[in-house]
C-alpha cells in the first residue's frame, strides 16, 4: 500500500484508477474460479488489496466531497448499507446457484462488473496530489483510532467468515448465514445514520459501540463450541460493526481535512492495521487447536478505542469535532 501511494502520488486520475480496479476485479474472479494452489489464493487476496486502493481512495473522496456537512451521517449510512444490502440477496442467490453449478456464479459476476465500467465513463475525473508524509499528517487527529479499528477488523474479515465454515458446510447454508448478517447490517446502519446527523456529535456513539464490540469479541471465545452461540454473537457484532464504520468514517470527515488526502491516508492506515490483525488471525488458525487467545487479543485492542477516545476528549481540547 505504501509503495502504491508513493508511486501513484500526483500521477493517477480517478477514472484511470477506477478502470484499473475493475480490470483487477476480473483478474481476481479468474483466480478464484478454480484454485489449484494456495499461492493462487494468496495472489487473489493480494490483488483484492490493490482493488481497495485503486477504487476506494478516489471513490470515498468523490462521495464525501459531494455530501453536505449536515448529511454526513446519513450519506455514510447509505454507503455502508450497500454492502449489507447486496449481502442480503447475493449470498443466498449464489448459494442456490452453487447447488446447480458454480460456473453460473462466475458468469454473473463478470456480467455485473460491466455495470461500473459504463458508469465510470460519466464521472468527472480528478487527480489527488500527495506524498506519504502529507496524507499521514492530514489524519493526525484520527489515525490512532483508524489503526485500532482496522486491527480489530480481523474479526469481521477473518475469524467470523472462516470459522463459520467449521459449522456450516454447504454453499446454500453459508449464503443464508451471510444474508442474515447483511439484514442485520442494513437495519443497524439506516436506523442510526439520520439520528447521528441530528445530534452532530457522532463521537458520542463510539463509546457504547466500541465497548459493546470489545465485550462481544471476548465472548466469542465461549461461542466456538456451539453454532447457535456463534450465530448470535456474529449477529450482535454485525449490528454494531456497520454503526462503528459509519460513525468512525464520519468522524474523519467531520475534522474538515483535505478529503482527497485524508481518504488516501485513511486507506493506508486501514491497510496497515488489517495486515497486523489478519496476521494474528492466521497465527491463531495455525497454532490454536480452537481459536481462543485471538479473541482476547482483539477484544483488548478494541477496548483501547474508547480509552484513547476518553483521553483525547479530556486532555486534548483543540479538535472541534469532539
Amino acid at each position: 500500500m505504501i509503495l502504491l501511494v508513493k508511486f501513484f502520488g500526483q500521477k493517477l486520475d480517478s477514472k484511470t484508477s477506477w478502470y484499473i480496479a475493475i480490470i483487477l476485479s476480473y483478474v481476481y474472479i479468474l483466480l478464484l474460479i478454480k484454485i489449484v494452489s494456495p499461492y493462487q489464493l494468496y495472489l487473489a487476496f493480494f490483488i483484492n488489496g490493490l482493488i481497495t486502493f485503486f477504487f476506494y481512495a478516489f471513490y470515498n473522496s468523490a462521495y464525501f466531497e459531494a455530501t453536505s456537512q449536515k448529511n454526513i451521517g446519513k450519506s455514510s449510512a447509505l454507503m455502508f448499507s450497500i454492502g449489507p444490502l447486496i449481502s442480503l440477496v447475493a449470498p443466498l442467490f449464489a448459494g442456490s446457484l452453487a447447488q446447480i453449478n458454480y460456473l453460473y456464479i462466475w458468469i454473473l459476476s463478470f456480467f455485473f462488473f460491466l455495470i461500473p465500467l459504463y458508469f465510470v465513463r460519466s464521472q468527472e475525473s480528478f487527480t489527488i496530489k500527495y506524498s506519504v508524509r502529507e496524507i499521514i499528517e492530514e489524519i493526525r487527529s484520527t489515525r490512532l483510532f483508524i489503526f485500532i479499528g482496522a486491527f480489530w477488523e480481523a474479526m469481521a474479515f477473518g475469524m467470523i467468515p472462516i470459522y463459520t465454515l467449521f459449522f456450516i458446510k454447504t454453499p446454500l447454508g453459508y449464503g443464508a448465514f451471510l444474508s442474515y448478517l447483511g439484514m442485520i447490517g442494513i437495519l443497524a446502519n439506516l436506523s442510526l445514520g439520520v439520528f447521528t446527523d441530528k445530534m452532530q456529535k457522532r463521537v458520542f456513539f463510539l463509546y457504547p459501540v466500541t465497548l459493546a464490540m470489545s465485550a462481544v469479541t471476548f465472548l466469542f471465545s465461549l461461542a466456538t463450541v456451539n453454532i447457535y452461540y456463534w450465530i448470535i454473537a456474529s449477529g450482535v457484532i454485525q449490528f454494531f460493526y456497520p454503526i462503528y464504520n459509519n460513525v468512525s468514517l464520519a468522524m474523519v470527515v467531520d475534522t474538515k481535512p483535505d478529503l482527497k488526502k485524508a481518504i488516501v491516508g485513511r486507506e493506508l492506515v486501514l491497510s496497515l492495521g488489517r495486515i497486523v490483525g489478519l496476521s494474528l488471525a492466521f497465527l491463531s488458525f495455525t497454532f490454536e487447536r480452537q481459536p481462543f487467545y485471538i479473541f482476547i487479543v482483539l477484544g483488548t485492542v478494541m477496548l483501547f478505542f474508547p480509552l484513547a477516545l476518553f483521553w483525547r476528549t479530556k486532555v486534548v481540547k483543540k479538535y472541534s469535532y469532539l
